[in-house]
């Protein structure tokens, strides 16, 4: 025979992210609370407790290649020689995996009259496989409807009888679920909306499940946005003022050049009159000059306002450029100082919720133990009124008193008492002839109800 025998060196492990391709992820309702079509009922808590039963749970299903779709739970009964066998159709076609997700989610159920209610599903996530199974890609495509199955070894419960309908049900207490079905689309589940299909709810979830998750990750983006400013404010100019700048330098430079041609044109026109009075008088001569001082006298004194109005448009230029660079400044500062307000408001806001969700905690673990002292306390007085039974009778529910309800210890006791056949009437009556504090009312007007002793007391007053 082969052996293989584990070496003392270490494992190496692999980290697994994925699922196998050849699976497709599915969604479950698997049943509804409250009272259903097959006479039990579960409650909110109960099915918490059995929703701890569901990571790893086949999902099964019992195909007809004569219908071309599924069937019921596929059970069939088998008669021969032996006897009466039961045998199981189904062949699982997926499973809910360990690490699913599972909620309870409402739905509003609508029935072949028209009539709606709204109902709370216990939701739960599988995986089908699908390449292996065509008709399990179908349940995913299409959608299915589901029934569950409970091992009824372990099952607990108790009949009740509604007294609205008349109707006993079966309250289940606890339960193991051993799988969950798919059904045929003409086969009618207990839970009238149980089904298996393609995930509709959980795509839906959003990424911040609670509120503490939806506010750090606000505080996170605005962190990387206050961030972001400050590495702005560290550069150098802001395009804007650039632009504005160049435009500016660009007209100023087209009035220059303008103004020099101007002045151009006239110099021209001024030394062709010159050269044209070159053949004049020494007398005309000596008059132009003093024209000729006169005229550039006059356009010296013009041109210097002109300087000088430039020069004031410079500064004036500068200035407006100066304070559209503070204005964009200031606007920065301004957007830095409100989002850090808001950060500073935000995580403020936080660490109240904090606080106050621990206060919560505290206060709900106070009223959780005083909830469990009254039980404690009811449930004590509960087991004294069954003094007939011995501590021996009463060990396992004395022991396990906190798991029970205190219907759940009557009904116990009860049953106890049933099967050691206690008569609670001699019970009784044993009782009131042990008690020895009794009292009687001397002046009683009927004399006859007295013991005897005391009767004669009487007399021998009277005498």
């Amino acid at each position: 025979m082969n052996r293989s025998v584990a070496t003392l060196s270490s494992p190496e492990f692999i980290n697994i992210t994925s699922v196998s391709p050849f699976a497709s992820k599915c969604e479950i309702k698997v049943l509804y609370l409250g009272e259903n079509r097959n006479r039990t009922s579960i409650d909110k808590a109960t099915a918490k407790e059995m929703a701890q039963t569901l990571p790893g749970c086949p999902i099964v299903g019992y195909y007809s290649e004569k219908e071309e779709d599924f069937r019921d739970h596929g059970e069939q009964i088998i008669m021969d020689g032996d006897g009466i066998k039961f045998k199981c159709l189904t062949v699982p076609y997926g499973f809910v995996a360990p690490d699913a997700k599972v909620w309870f989610q409402d739905f509003e159920d609508v029935d072949e009259f028209g009539n709606a209610k709204v109902r709370t599903y216990l939701m739960t996530e599988g995986y089908l496989w699908t390449e292996q199974y065509e008709e399990a890609k179908r349940v995913i495509n299409e959608g299915r409807p589901q029934s569950m199955e409970l091992d009824g070894d372990s099952m607990k419960g108790h009949w009740s009888t509604d007294s609205n309908k008349g109707v006993d049900f079966f309250i289940i207490n606890d339960a193991i679920f051993t799988k969950l079905c798919i059904l045929g689309e003409d086969v009618e589940p207990c839970f009238e909306g149980a089904a298996v299909t393609s995930p509709n709810v959980s795509a839906n979830f959003t990424k911040n499940e609670n509120f503490s998750k939806t506010l750090f990750s606000m505080l996170e983006e605005l962190k990387s946005l206050t961030y972001s400013l400050n590495d702005n404010d560290k550069g150098g100019k802001s395009m804007p003022v650039e632009e504005n700048v160049s435009a500016e330098g660009i007209t100023d430079v087209e009035t220059k050049v303008v103004e020099n041609s101007t002045e151009e044109i006239a110099e021209t026109e001024f030394s062709k009159e010159n050269s044209d009075k070159v053949e004049q008088t020494s007398t005309e001569e000596i008059q132009d000059t003093v024209e000729d001082q006169f005229v550039k006298k006059e356009d010296e004194d013009k041109k210097e306002p002109e300087e000088e109005k430039k020069e004031d448009s410079k500064e004036e230029d500068k200035e407006e450029t100066d304070s559209s660079k503070e204005k964009e400044e200031d606007k920065d500062k301004k957007k830095k100082y409100s989002l850090e307000e808001k950060f500073a408001l935000m995580e403020q806001e936080f660490s109240e919720l904090k606080e106050k969700y621990t206060a919560l905690e505290k206060e709900n673990e106070k009223l959780t133990s005083f909830k469990l002292e009254v039980e404690n306390e009811k449930k004590d007085a509960l087991i004294k009124q069954f003094y007939m039974l011995s501590d021996e009778d009463m060990k396992e529910v004395i022991e396990n008193k906190s798991k029970y309800s205190l219907e759940e210890i009557e009904s116990k006791l009860a049953v106890i008492c049933y099967r050691k056949k206690v008569n609670f009437s001699n019970e009784e009556e044993k009782n009131v002839e042990a008690d020895p504090a009794l009292t009687y009312n001397l002046e009683s007007d009927n004399a006859s109800s007295l013991p005897a002793w005391l009767q004669a007391v009487e007399n021998n007053k009277a005498e």
